[in-house]
């Protein structure tokens, strides 16, 4: 069971009238929204013991994310996600009802709610959702670490019971390098253990090269990978190199065959993204991988999804300051958080575009207000509670239903003394390298994709930055042509994806009515596109897609 549509009326209310059938859950009442639920060892709880933590709360804790699930007891449901809220499931409070469900679109269709403009006009900026938000007004998403119980016509939150694992201060870093080596072994077995089957999703980056390490040389030969390849992407270069080492299988799925894909079937691919995944992320970023999906089999799949937790995502470019001023928060969200390639703000009706950045800066510079201590720690802190939850999240929420994710990356120990290192330990990755150099010196000297070896980003600092200087000089050129050009890599999937996209809409420009009678498009601008006078980017064209996905009626909602 991957689906979950519940509602409930106050007594003596009606139901309002669903477009969809309310889901049954089991024959006991319990329903798993994930595949194959398991916890922080990998043990999968039986169906009893998964039902009694949904419906006390005691336990959930200790079950791995991503994961979500239901149970009905008395006439109350209650609803429950991974202790992170990876697992994205959503609730609505109607006048003497409410419903809880993993489509948020579908609520809203019941709820009669409509976009919410606010919402949209942060995804356009940031790239995803903030804080619980989702493209429609009044439909929002379980918050990280809590339960819906749904009883009455009523959606109550609680907290879930804390687990085992709790935050804090992290170890010094000797320390916290052998705790973590150590807990990312003993999970590695754990994981090939319990599923033998599975795949290394392997890359050529340092987080995934982080779990392999940590499977013992024996347990890497026949090991199954998988890797993504693109023409502006180093990765399968280096995971072949990898491969070859550890003599693992390899399973390499080329990106550049969606330009084969004729106009309308691109745009059948990324609108059934869209009615699928709902608006969580851009239909060309999960319409990639939906395709990936259908040329690999179900087999669960190993991930270092999340890794960048412990390697400071935001500190490029930024020095430590004492405290968090408005003026760094308005640099480091136009540099880095708003995204690399943002929605041209053109597409849109001005007043929108202009509204919405003035709005969206508010609500970031808030966010920021409410974080203690110094810069870098509030830039974690931002990752962690944004984009880890939501963007990480979204990507997660979208394959959890088509395979296992395994990922001991995600677990609370690692997620805690991660948040709590000090920024000059995690700065340049170099925590990460000193955890790579730690589970295998040998993989620790090989070059990544970027050329850089990660043994060089653990010696002292005028070393350090004498070998990677190159290299990081071109990660900022390439990142900054980037932001002035507006567009990554004209060869990638996502730009062969986003001409074949805009063809079909040229070929039948009554597709985008509903999108145009919303006001936040430019008329101008739609008229300039569809005429071939322009082709968007791939992040507005997958603006466009995402609004059109969340206003086409004729559909069957799924996970």
């Amino acid at each position: 069971m991957s689906r979950l549509l519940a509602i409930s009326t106050a007594p003596g209310r009606a139901a309002p009238t669903a477009a969809a059938s309310p889901t049954d859950l089991g024959p006991d009442g319990t329903a798993a929204l994930v595949m194959r639920p398991h916890d922080h060892a990998f043990a999968e709880p039986g169906v009893p013991a998964l039902r009694e933590r949904i419906l006390t709360g005691k336990g959930l804790a200790d079950l791995a994310a991503p994961f979500a699930g239901a149970a009905a007891e008395n006439g109350a449901v209650t609803v429950a996600a991974d202790w992170l809220g990876l697992r994205q499931v959503y609730g609505v409070q109607g006048d003497g009802w409410a419903a809880v469900g993993t489509s948020a679109r579908e609520l809203a269709r019941l709820a009669g709610r409509g976009l919410d403009r606010e919402a949209l006009g942060a995804f356009r900026l940031v790239g995803h959702f903030l804080d619980e938000d989702t493209a429609f007004e009044g439909v929002k998403k379980l918050r990280s670490g809590s339960r819906w119980r749904l009883l009455d016509g009523r959606l109550v939150e609680d907290e879930m019971q804390p687990g085992g694992f709790q935050g804090g201060d992290a170890p010094p870093v000797e320390e916290a390098v052998r705790t973590l080596a150590e807990l990312i072994r003993t999970g590695m077995e754990q994981c090939l253990d319990r599923y033998p089957d599975a795949v290394l999703q392997l890359s050529g980056g340092l987080d995934t090269r982080l779990l392999l390490a940590a499977i013992p040389p024996a347990r890497r030969i026949g090991l199954g990978t998988m890797t993504l390849a693109a023409r502006d992407s180093g990765d399968e270069a280096t995971a072949a190199m990898l491969a070859r080492r550890c003599r693992m299988r390899r399973e390499v799925i080329d990106l550049s065959r969606l330009r084969r894909l004729d106009p309308s079937e691109a745009h059948r691919l990324l609108l059934t993204t869209a009615r699928r995944r709902e608006q969580i992320l851009s239909p060309l970023h999960l319409g990639m991988l939906e395709w990936v999906e259908g040329q690999t089999t179900d087999a669960p799949r190993i991930s270092g999804l999340g890794g960048e937790l412990s390697r400071g995502m935001y500190y490029a470019m930024q020095r430590q300051r004492p405290d968090v001023t408005p003026r760094l928060v308005e640099r480091l969200a136009k540099w880095r958080i708003f995204s690399l390639d943002p929605v041209d703000p053109g597409c849109l009706n001005p007043s929108f575009a202009e509204e919405s950045g003035a709005a969206t800066m508010r609500r970031i510079q808030g966010i920021f207000a409410g974080f203690g201590g110094d810069w870098l720690s509030a830039t974690d802190a931002y990752y962690f509670r944004q984009r880890y939850h939501r963007a990480v999240g979204a990507v997660i929420t979208a394959s959890c239903t088509e395979h296992t994710v395994l990922n001991p990356l995600l677990h609370p120990r690692f997620v805690a003394i991660a948040e709590g290192l000090p920024p000059a330990a995690k700065r340049g990755s170099r925590f990460n390298a000193r955890l790579l150099a730690a589970l295998d010196p040998e993989l620790a000297a090989l070059p990544m994709d970027t050329g850089v070896r990660p043994d060089a980003l653990t010696a002292p600092r005028p070393v350090r930055l004498a070998r990677t200087a190159r290299d990081q000089g071109v990660k900022i050129v390439h990142k900054t042509r980037q932001r002035i050009s507006g567009r990554g890599d004209s060869w990638s999937a996502s730009a062969a994806l986003t001409r074949s996209l805009v063809a079909h809409w040229r070929a039948e420009p009554d597709l985008l009515a509903p999108v145009a009678a919303t006001g936040l498009l430019s008329e101008a601008w739609l008229e300039r596109m569809l005429s071939g006078a322009h082709t968007p980017a791939p992040a507005t064209a997958g603006f466009v897609a995402l609004l059109e996905g969340a206003l086409d009626d004729d559909f069957e909602p799924t996970p």
